[in-house]
């Protein structure tokens, strides 16, 4: 997909108009493969901000992160991007042992200050799926992805530029593969049913998203420090996210993180993040 297609797709999904007043699309959204759950109310999505922005101490700065902004060719300015909590992505695939290091210290932290939130998670799951869903405790527990710059504070007019282009890559989640042997120790984990899901409690003005793509992928083939060889040749499903309602889908759907449409130095995407593989009959949620 070209620059100016791009352009022309990310307005018209989100119907931003001149006016820069935003009107939803409904009928644009939508992916087969994609599952939404309204989970959380605009006042919980609020008060799970506002614990956010007291901890910002214990926010990771990923801005840096090799990982992170692959299609940025301006190398000297990253977009603000923090984690909150352990991230098998990140942390996991650089260092196994620093990542189960950092799980120790976060998860008594996240389970103090959004035990709350863990419960209303479970209990939707639970609803969907007519099984226990848990969140499990040897793994790092689900955390969040926060773009955006920390209270008081703006985003800068160069970072406002960069969060309007593609910031993430186009992949598949195989995260679950840095933990292996744990799901060895159970007498079945469903490994070829992982499940990826996504909760925004914070959208930018504008509105955000996830690029999705109704094609099979090999994962085993990609090379996730380059875009190059991941595009297919389908144009992909621009589905829009809602503050407080979950997305998530199962196995190696191809996807990537919508670049934001008329950014404002004050927008922010805070999202609560996770993965979960059923082991004996059981949902565990990790990230």
């Amino acid at each position: 997909m070209d620059k100016n297609t791009l352009e022309k797709y990310k307005v018209d999904i989100f119907n931003v108009k001149d006016d820069n007043t935003f009107h939803p699309v409904e009928a644009q959204y939508g992916n087969s493969h994609l599952k939404r759950v309204d989970v959380f109310t605009a006042d919980q999505c609020k008060r799970i901000e506002d614990t956010l922005d007291k901890i910002d101490s214990l926010w990771i700065n990923r801005s840096c992160t090799p990982r992170f902004a692959y299609e940025n060719n301006t190398k000297s300015i990253r977009a603000p991007f923090w984690t909150l909590g352990a991230v098998s992505y990140l942390d996991a695939v650089e260092n196994y042992s620093r990542y189960h290091k950092l799980k120790t210290v976060m998860n008594p932290v996240l389970k103090k200050k959004f035990g709350w939130m863990y419960d209303i998670i479970c209990e939707k799951f639970e609803e969907e799926f007519g099984c226990p869903v848990v969140i499990d405790d040897v793994l790092a527990h689900p955390g969040f992805h926060i773009f955006a710059a920390k209270k008081g504070q703006v985003i800068s007019e160069g970072h406002v530029k960069l969060f309007e282009t593609a910031l993430g890559s186009i992949h598949v989640d195989i995260q679950y593969k840095e933990h292996w042997e744990y799901w060895q120790t159970f007498n079945h984990a469903d490994l070829d049913n992982q499940m990826t899901w996504t909760i925004p409690v914070k959208l930018p003005t504008h509105g955000g998203g996830l690029y999705t793509w109704d094609v099979e992928v090999d994962p085993s083939i990609f090379n996730y420090n380059t875009n190059e060889n991941k595009r297919p040749d389908v144009s992909p499903t621009a589905n829009k996210y809602y503050e407080g309602q979950m997305t998530y889908f199962f196995k190696h759907l191809l996807h990537q993180m919508m670049p934001g449409v008329k950014v404002t130095p004050n927008d922010r995407r805070l999202t609560v993040q996770g993965h979960g593989i059923k082991c004996d009959g059981v949902w565990r949620l990790y990230f």
